[in-house]
């Protein structure tokens, strides 16, 4: 083999990469790169292997120089040639200088731990070779531990989430952080089996009355219909039957959220989304009678009769009607605990002078009307 005019070894490549080479080391490994693209080229390859071998040590500790050494002894076995025998008398054909040994010093095994001469001048490739092949070692050997790596990662455990929903009665549950939950008539609501992580979050379809058990460190949210309500520690009724949800505060503080939009409510607050006008807006006055299913009580002072009976349609999620416009100013003034809904069309229609008409599930209120 030629010998360079500046020989290199891997040694000093090596300190030269990890920043220990003094000036006159660093000098002439950069005369040596300036010789020869192929020598750029070899640096290059064995600053790959370099970096490669840096970080499989950090994630898992590798004797790089034992793997270094029996590739080279598997690829010197290989290339050794078989021996053969000769017949004396006959002269040999003439063949092809065999290639030069793949190190100057390869009778030294010690100084062949020490020096590595990369591709010279001239040489053939056979050091390119088991470099290659020792690239491709490591680089298997990196996708090796790396799928292992993925394969013995644990997979997140799933969340149990468990609902609840109500037909023609109402139904109250603890969660289990300990809020109390009265879910109203033709609601749903979803929960995970168990809190996790910095929030507590369930979903409502429907309406509920919620009891919140405080705990700072970990927010309340409702998510319902596209909007948010978040709680510390508060008790509250949430509507949200379709698109246009409504949130009254009892006790307490939340936050209410739809999109880009937020209001903050306190006691006796009651606000609006509407999903039509996508706004959000504080209603003038606290009607208590939003908390009837949780309370069970309905209060109405001197109410016109139009908004009785949407109440009762909110309440008892029922389907009522007035039989002409002339009804809807009729005033009421009655208080109810705890009254089945025929209970409480029973005594509305006695106390205006009406008549209850029943088609299926739909109850119309017939009269002749009040005055304005």
């Amino acid at each position: 083999m030629d010998t360079p005019e500046h020989p290199m070894n891997d040694d000093l490549l090596g300190k030269y990469l990890a920043g220990e080479a003094d000036a006159a080391e660093s000098e002439r490994v950069r005369q040596w790169l300036g010789e020869d693209k192929v020598y750029q080229q070899e640096f290059d390859r064995f600053e790959q292997i370099w970096e490669a071998a840096g970080q499989l040590n950090r994630e898992a500790p590798v004797d790089t120089d034992a793997a270094w050494l029996t590739i080279k002894s598997r690829m010197a076995a290989t290339s050794s040639p078989a021996p053969t025998t000769q017949d004396p008398t006959v002269p040999a054909p003439r063949q092809a200088a065999p290639p030069p040994p793949l190190s100057p010093v390869e009778s030294n095994p010690t100084e062949e731990a020490n020096i590595r001469p990369l591709l010279s001048r001239g040489a053939t490739p056979w050091r390119t070779y088991w470099r290659a092949a020792a690239m491709i070692a490591l680089v298997c050997t990196l996708g090796w531990l790396a799928f292992q790596k993925y394969l013995n990662k644990p997979e997140p455990a799933a969340v149990a989430i468990q609902s609840v929903t109500t037909t023609n009665q109402k139904q109250e549950r603890t969660l289990p952080d300990g809020t109390k939950v009265t879910l109203n008539r033709g609601s749903r609501l979803s929960f995970p089996q168990e809190f996790s992580g910095d929030s507590r979050e369930v979903t409502l379809s429907g309406e509920a009355f919620f009891e919140v058990t405080p705990d700072p460190a970990r927010p309340f949210r409702i998510r319902a219909k596209g909007t948010t309500v978040q709680v510390l520690g508060t008790s509250f009724s949430v509507r949200a039957y379709d698109e246009n949800v409504k949130v009254a505060v009892r006790t307490g503080k939340v936050k209410f959220t739809a999109k880009q939009k937020e209001v903050t409510l306190v006691k006796n607050e009651t606000a609006a989304f509407d999903a039509a006008g996508d706004t959000i807006r504080k209603l003038p006055k606290l009607d208590a009678n939003l908390f009837a299913y949780k309370t069970g009580q309905l209060v109405f002072k001197d109410e016109r009769l139009s908004d009785v009976v949407r109440t009762l349609n909110e309440v008892y999620q029922a389907d009522i009607h007035l039989s002409n416009p002339g009804l809807q100013n009729c005033r009421l003034t009655v208080r109810f605990d705890n009254q089945s809904l025929d209970y409480v069309l029973t005594v509305t229609a006695e106390t205006l002078g009406l008549r209850v008409r029943r088609e299926g599930t739909r109850t119309v209120l017939e009269g002749d009307g009040c005055a304005q």
